[in-house]
């Protein structure tokens, strides 16, 4: 499985590590936008439906988290398959994406191509339906849709500089926030 983390703790390692982050996350990112994604809490549940987080986890998740998937292309990993099923590298936890869905290819160059598979659902690209056996070019900024899920595709350079404006968000809402002065 890919390496996936939370939005918010990204932007946390960003204040934190400044120009080292970017050494540290030096990959393509597929970012599934703000929803709901966590995993039901014992088997009796259908894993494959998305719900809401559970009320002690509500305080604790930002508004608008997201879940970040480090595209990394490892030793014999130059195709990184997505779906709800738990064997793919990137699993997509909702009930609307097929158990495979699609996959992700990694070119000679370290760009990204997507490519619908045939036993998976629709998958759209920037508002255009994929079609199997025809991989297409992915760039900064599209975004796909798989059923309620929508991800949206990073260069290395284009999420530093979403990290860097989200951070940005996040320390002027500090700011703006009143601290409690401590008791004398």
């Amino acid at each position: 499985m890919a390496r996936a983390l939370l939005l918010s703790l990204l932007v946390r390692q960003h204040l934190a590590l400044k120009e080292k982050f970017r050494a540290r996350y030096p990959h393509s990112w597929l970012v599934w936008e703000s929803g709901v994604w966590n995993v039901p809490e014992n088997s009796e549940q259908n894993h494959g439906d998305t719900r809401l987080p559970t009320s002690d986890l509500r305080d604790c998740l930002p508004a608008g988290d997201a879940m970040c998937f480090e595209l990394a292309p490892g030793a014999g990993r130059d195709v990184l398959p997505l779906g709800r099923a738990s064997h793919n590298v990137l699993v997509v936890n909702d009930a609307t994406v097929s158990r495979e869905h699609l996959a992700l290819h990694c070119q000679p160059d370290g760009r990204w191509m997507v490519e619908a598979l045939s036993q998976g659902g629709p998958a759209l690209l920037s508002g255009k339906r994929l079609r199997p056996g025809q991989p297409t070019l992915l760039e900064s900024g599209m975004q796909l849709q798989l059923g309620d899920v929508r991800l949206t595709f990073h260069d290395a350079e284009s999420f530093h500089t979403r990290m860097g404006h989200t951070a940005a968000l996040v320390l002027a809402q500090q700011q703006r926030v009143p601290r409690e002065k401590p008791s004398p």
